[in-house]
């Protein structure tokens, strides 16, 4: 039990200096903390985009936008085909 308390106040006043040596990096280059807080937050969006599923074609996405439209086979009888 006692280690298990030593190494949370051992994480604690780790996440107490972290903060603090951020919070001291903003201070000193706004600008570059600025940039990399872009940066990170358009790598999540393109991780999030890449996560989500298009159409590939544009066929694909009409389709997709009206299921109930039969599909090509069904509409030409197969002796025309």
């Amino acid at each position: 039990m006692e280690k298990v308390s030593e190494t949370a106040r051992d994480a604690g006043r780790r996440a107490v200096n972290l903060t603090e040596d951020i919070a001291d990096a903003i201070r000193q280059r706004p600008y570059t903390a600025l940039a990399v807080a872009g940066g990170l937050a358009f790598a999540v969006g393109a991780l999030w985009r890449l996560g989500q599923q298009r159409p590939h074609t544009r066929l694909d996405s009409l389709l997709s936008h009206l299921p109930e439209l039969p599909d090509r086979d069904s509409l030409i009888p197969r002796r025309w085909r």
